[in-house]
């Protein structure tokens, strides 16, 4: 699963890499990174099987112009899982090429919607040793608020994540906050 991972991982750094280079050009600002961590609520099918988890990130976010943000997450996250099923853990690794409108705003939060597609890895362990995993395309929606913390840089946002597994999607609600550098 690791291996496989690394490299959907690898293949989507390409990819960000063209579309970040072609932003920095344009935009009249250079790209942020930041890092986020918060909770995440596994829904319907995949909540039978799963429990509360947890998801840490990194993101490189760059304008695209005064109305546009492009923006690359790379997720890990990890739940719980439900001895009713046998599942000890599921374990998860993702990447997201997500567009971001910045709404207007006279606020001290200034609010923003998010969207877009990516790809992630998974293994399920079962409690009796044995595991399963997979890859999968997944896409994501959402909403967030950049504010700032003294003189730190932050945001908070919640973003349904639906990850195309076979023959049900996987979904999950990760809530976060994350800080810019």
């Amino acid at each position: 699963m690791f291996v496989r991972a690394l490299r959907g991982l690898a293949a989507a750094s390409v990819l960000v890499v063209a579309v970040a280079s072609t932003a920095d050009a344009q935009a009249a600002t250079k790209g942020r990174f930041s890092v986020s961590g918060g909770l995440s609520l596994p829904m319907g099918d995949f909540a039978d099987g799963a429990g509360l988890g947890f998801v840490l990130g990194a993101n490189y976010q760059a304008k695209i112009n005064d109305k546009l943000e492009f923006r690359f997450t790379g997720d890990f996250g990890r739940y719980g899982g439900e001895d009713d099923f046998g599942i000890d853990n599921t374990t998860m690794f993702g990447a997201m090429a997500n567009l971001i409108v910045p709404i207007n705003t006279t606020s001290a939060l200034k609010p923003y919607l998010l969207g877009g597609l990516g790809f992630y890895s998974w293994e399920v362990e079962g409690t009796g040793g044995g595991s399963v995993d997979g890859s999968d395309l997944a896409f994501n929606v959402g909403v967030g608020y950049n504010f700032n913390w003294g003189s730190r840089s932050m945001f908070t946002e919640l973003r349904f994540v639906s990850l195309q597994t076979d023959p049900d999607a996987a979904n999950f609600l990760p809530i976060t906050i994350g800080m810019r550098f």
